[in-house]
């Protein structure tokens, strides 16, 4: 028997550091949550190492089963961070405005709002990158 984890019990945050070893092969410290739903439980992480590089990026069954199946995989590569962004713009686009994101972390991590890292211009970019893909 399962436990599901009770919603009120959920405390995900934007940037979290792993103090013990993740379930992929990556060396994973640290965890960036582009997406979660309480509800479903669903999810979109990126991993990254100690010098906060991209590692990989991890999807929850349920939104890995809604992919075609040509891209029906729970782990993705670094280089295609524009493909999962495109395919959940909206589901990544609204959690990062939410609450649970804070300005101010987030432009301290990235450099840049979320006003300009979602902007029609940053997302033409993520579409000429796909087609080098």
């Amino acid at each position: 028997m399962t436990k599901k984890t009770n919603n009120t019990d959920l405390q995900i945050t934007f940037i979290h550091q792993f103090k013990r070893s993740t379930r992929t092969e990556w060396p994973d410290k640290f965890r960036v949550c582009w997406y979660f739903n309480p509800e479903t439980l669903d999810y979109i992480y990126e991993h990254k190492n100690e010098m906060f590089v991209t590692n990989g990026f991890v999807l929850s069954d349920g939104l890995k089963e809604q992919l075609p199946e040509e891209f029906r995989k729970k782990y993705f590569e670094p280089g295609e961070r524009c493909l999962l962004f495109l395919l959940f713009e909206l589901q990544i686009t609204n959690f990062i405005y939410s609450e649970e994101v804070d300005e101010y972390e987030f432009e301290n991590v990235f450099g840049l709002s979320k006003r300009r890292y979602f902007s029609a211009e940053a997302i033409d970019e993520w579409s000429e990158q796909i087609d080098l893909l």
